[in-house]
């Protein structure tokens, strides 16, 4: 069973084509260093997609994956839910059935007013936080972030440990960092190199690397990175800065892959 990074991005992507700061420079000389929009997929016994970028498709073909099994969506924002387009095709034409999809209460409300109806291809079940679900032998506990209304993170048990996916969340509150506590890998929001301009909505890179500590993880990856919010910071330079922490902070590339057993 491996977790693979689709994208690692937050909502702008890397490069971007409106931009020529050091890090899109970077991305345009080396390819590892490019950064689509933020999502995972777990693959074992069934493929659990976890979000719907703007690059979905191509990141589904970059890793040769053809079957989503079921769906789990964070929240509606436009860098996570984009594609869903792209989903229903899917659900329609080649699965020919309704694609299982778990979000929250308050997502689901806010797909109706984005999107319209998405039951006739989605076959939604609401999670609240706190609540646990078993899919292909996985268990998916809905964990509450500081984001927008009803966003949520996922802590994915298996037979290697606990994974957390939390790509946006400002400061965790005190229940979720109960939760999180000696987890084996910690995949969290790193949205902000230097000044974070939304405190309560995202992390900077300190702010992460702090959190993990104080959960006692095993292993951190820092996703969501914006790289050329405010103060642009390339890999290079991140890889640099984590390098007192390496054996329990890793920077995430998209196509990256843990083994979870």
């Amino acid at each position: 069973m491996e977790l693979v990074f689709l994208g690692t991005g937050a909502g702008n992507g890397v490069p971007e084509f409106y931009c020529n700061c050091k890090v899109c420079m970077e991305a345009l000389e080396d390819s590892r260093c490019r950064r689509t929009r933020c999502a995972v997929v777990l693959c074992g016994e069934g493929n659990l997609l976890f979000d719907a970028p703007p690059e979905l498709s191509s990141q589904l073909l970059r890793e040769r994956l053809n079957r989503i099994d079921c769906f789990f969506l964070t929240h509606a924002h436009h860098d996570h839910c984009a594609a869903l387009g792209d989903l229903e095709l899917y659900a329609r034409f080649h699965r020919k059935d309704r694609l299982p999809s778990v979000m929250s209460p308050e997502t689901f409300e806010e797909l109706g007013r984005r999107h319209g109806s998405v039951e006739e291809w989605m076959n939604v079940v609401p999670l609240q936080a706190g609540e646990t679900l078993q899919r292909f032998g996985v268990s998916i506990t809905a964990v509450e972030v500081a984001h927008s209304r009803g966003t949520l993170g996922y802590l994915i048990g298996t037979s290697m440990g606990r994974t957390a996916y939390l790509p946006d969340t400002g400061p965790l509150p005190d229940r979720t960092r109960d939760l999180l506590t000696g987890i084996e890998n910690l995949i969290l929001d790193a949205t902000f190199w230097g000044e974070n301009w939304y405190p309560g909505e995202h992390l900077s890179f300190e702010q992460t690397i702090q959190t993990a500590q104080e959960l006692n993880v095993e292993m951190l990856y820092l996703t969501h990175l914006s790289m050329h919010y405010g103060k642009p910071v390339t890999s290079r330079e991140i890889e640099s800065a984590i390098e007192p922490y390496r054996d329990r902070v890793r920077l995430a590339y998209d196509g990256m892959r843990i083994s979870l057993g």
